[in-house]
């Protein structure tokens, strides 16, 4: 089984294509936009209808997510809508009237209504020829549409990738000045505690040793997030293995399904260990990394919502 490097793709794009043959004209736009799972419309006129299962399956072939609707426009030019007259049915319909105007003495039929008589106008198997023409070639506009939307989708992908990597990268640099910053945290509290216990105490009495050590264990305890900084840590680790991991390569274009989700999931997991830092850790300096921390969070999850 050969591998390749992933590609991501965002779940908003475009494609369109237009063809023609036998004088049938045929437009395809397809247009995707965000959604958790897929979903195909397909809109197109009367002649065309019947086509939107083979459609949707052709989608679900290549396209993991999104909201997926396909536009179909057909044109015909003069030859393929000129009338087709059944000659052979038309010289029936008039030596049988013929006969029986001469049999009742009236004036014989003229060709406007001989025209107009079922049958002789547009007949059923050029009508169903025709169609099957139109759908044909409806196929295979809407395939082509469906490859320009995934290189659109697929250019999207990677722009948003490089944009994730530099916001992992921010977060993760802030990540390390908030760790880098817990010793001299616990310090700085340790001597606060100190003060305020020798002025509660007065100025001739020390407060114990040991229960000033069991005070700050506790304390320390209380502001200690290297869980929180460990996990948080191997979320981004992981974020980054999605956006560069290689994986079995697919047979045509097809989807990698579960990227995004596995991306939304990471993206919550993250938020939820920089809150509980910024529950913990009563300083300033942490608070204000923390917001910094929450933005760039926000700004990944904006990203990974788009991604297939």
């Amino acid at each position: 089984m050969s591998l390749e490097p992933a590609t991501l793709r965002s779940m908003t794009g475009f494609g369109a294509a237009s063809l023609e043959r036998d004088g049938v004209g045929m437009t395809a736009e397809v247009r995707s936009v965000n959604h958790r799972h897929l979903v195909v419309r397909v809109k197109g006129p009367s002649e065309l209808a019947g086509l939107d299962i083979e459609l949707e399956q052709r989608i679900k072939r290549r396209i993991a997510r999104g909201s997926v609707t396909v536009f179909l426009r057909l044109e015909r030019s003069e030859e393929s809508t000129a009338a087709s007259i059944n000659g052979e049915l038309l010289t029936r319909y008039a030596e049988r009237l013929d006969s029986l105007a001469e049999e009742l003495g009236r004036e014989r039929v003229s060709l406007d209504r001989l025209l107009s008589l079922p049958g002789v106008v547009g007949g059923e198997d050029s009508s169903s020829e025709w169609e099957g023409v139109a759908k044909a070639l409806a196929l295979e506009a809407a395939e082509a549409a469906i490859d320009d939307l995934i290189v659109m989708r697929e250019r999207e992908g990677e722009a948003m990738a490089e944009d994730l990597k530099r916001n992992c990268a921010r977060l993760a640099k802030l990540v390390s000045l908030v760790e880098g910053r817990m010793p001299e945290l616990v310090g700085e509290h340790h001597a606060s505690l100190q003060r305020r216990v020798e002025e509660l105490m007065g100025g001739g009495r020390r407060v114990d040793e040991q229960d000033l050590a069991r005070e700050m264990a506790l304390l320390a305890d209380r502001l200690d997030v290297s869980e929180e900084v460990s996990r948080l840590g191997s979320h981004l680790v992981q974020l980054v293995e999605q956006l560069t991991a290689e994986r079995p390569a697919l047979e045509g274009d097809g989807p990698t399904p579960g990227v995004g989700r596995k991306l939304d999931f990471l993206i919550q997991e993250t938020l939820r260990e920089v809150n509980t830092i910024g529950s913990k850790c009563n300083d300033a300096t942490v608070a204000h990394w923390v917001v910094d921390m929450k933005n760039a969070v926000e700004r990944l999850r904006e990203q990974v919502q788009n991604i297939e």
